[in-house]
């Protein structure tokens, strides 16, 4: 259970996995996740609380913004980084299952198992090699080289981070600590999004046996759109951070949700067509499958109408006393290959349904709903609701 567990799973292997595991983390625990959601939440949030508290920039009222009335990166610290870790491993063991979906569902013949074979394993070193997560760490940990910034967070807007146009110390913690572990666990998470899109990738090249009639209608494919939607997490930790920073420009520059209209509805097409685009490589196979899956049914529909039509013109010919050809088996026969050759020509040539599109899409657009709170008081938003119901 232990090999078969780490054997398709994609979270389980890298650099810091490693560090955990000799750290013992990894035994005797099933919470893992929480508690190193919590931990990083703590790292990055208490010193900046304590800190603020005594600069007494926790909480002021305007035109300052204090560390509690900055909401990006309380939405950063708070809700998205967290939200990342925990997800990762209920999205691994979904992942897991579209592995195994792909050596055990018959989509890739005898001959071809070494290619698949190969294919996971390359996969896995990857997956296991310390170079791509350190890669991760530096980037993180990279612009410090470059000096932080020394600006307001917004133009015009002093905030808790400055002091006469100097970092303070809450702001030399916020920019070498809470922001590089942000940019760490995103990194990491977008790392398993490459792993996965490379797989999908060179996935075509080992040769998979498609079944155009599937009922999946997607050629047996239709896992692979259900383990798409694991990623989906990515565009709602986006939401969060968008959503934030529109509240801060709502709140401190004054603008409107009509201004950043251009902002939120790219995010939310952007996001989802990122996120589903590593499943266009699949276009291809996919449609090939189809097409000379309805040749051969188009060649195979021509004899079966031709039989019917015989069998037909026999019965009519014969009269009262032959066989109708309601009680004979070629008239069931017949509706049955016509419902497999209309759920043929309606196959997708996507592993990707509405359901699976609407999933990743709500998850981009679930953080920008409170939003609307901005723009309209509770009171006027629930007369326009009643309005519409009744």
């Amino acid at each position: 259970m232990h090999l078969d567990q780490h054997h398709y799973s994609l979270m389980r292997g890298g650099l810091v996995h490693r560090l955990l595991l000799a750290a013992g983390m990894l035994r005797g625990t099933a919470r893992l996740s929480l508690w190193i959601a919590v931990a990083l939440v703590v790292i990055s949030l208490a010193p900046l609380v304590v800190m603020t508290a005594r600069a007494g920039t926790l909480w002021t009222p305007p035109p300052g913004m204090p560390l509690l009335g900055d909401y990006a990166t309380l939405a950063r610290v708070l809700l998205a980084m967290p939200l990342l870790v925990l997800a990762a491993p209920r999205s691994d063991t979904l992942l897991r299952n579209a592995f195994r979906q792909l050596t055990r569902a018959g989509l890739v013949p005898p001959q071809r198992q070494e290619r698949l074979a190969a294919l996971l394993a390359k996969v896995r070193r990857w997956r296991d090699g310390w170079l791509p997560e350190a890669l991760c760490v530096v980037i993180a940990w990279l612009p410090l080289l470059f000096g932080t910034d020394s600006v307001s967070l917004l133009p015009g807007v002093a905030d808790w981070r400055l002091e006469h146009g100097a970092l303070t110390a809450a702001g030399r913690w916020y920019e070498w600590v809470a922001v590089p572990l942000f940019r760490l666990v995103a990194l990491l998470w977008l790392w398993r999004f490459v792993l996965w899109t490379g797989l999908l990738w060179r996935l075509p090249r080992v040769g998979l046996a498609l079944h155009a009639e599937h009922p999946d209608g997607a050629g047996g494919l239709a896992f692979l759109g259900m383990a798409q939607e694991r990623f989906a997490v990515l565009a709602l930790a986006g939401g969060i951070l968008v959503a934030g920073a529109c509240v801060n420009h709502v709140h401190y520059l004054g603008e409107s949700l009509y201004d950043l209209r251009h902002l939120l509805a790219g995010y939310v097409i952007g996001a989802t067509l990122l996120l589903v685009a590593p499943l266009l490589v699949m276009m291809p196979s996919m449609m090939r499958a189809k097409r000379h899956a309805l040749y051969r049914f188009d060649a195979l529909g021509n004899r079966a109408a031709a039989l019917f039509d015989q069998r037909w013109r026999s019965g009519s010919r014969q009269g009262a006393d032959a066989d109708s050809l309601l009680d004979h088996g070629d008239a069931s026969a017949f509706a049955d290959f016509s419902g497999v050759y209309k759920g043929l020509a309606s196959m997708s040539v996507l592993p990707l349904n509405r359901w699976n599109l609407l999933w990743i899409a709500l998850h981009a657009i679930v953080p920008l709903l409170p939003l609307v709170l901005l723009a309209m008081s509770v009171d006027e938003l629930a007369r326009k609701l009643l309005g519409i119901l009744v």
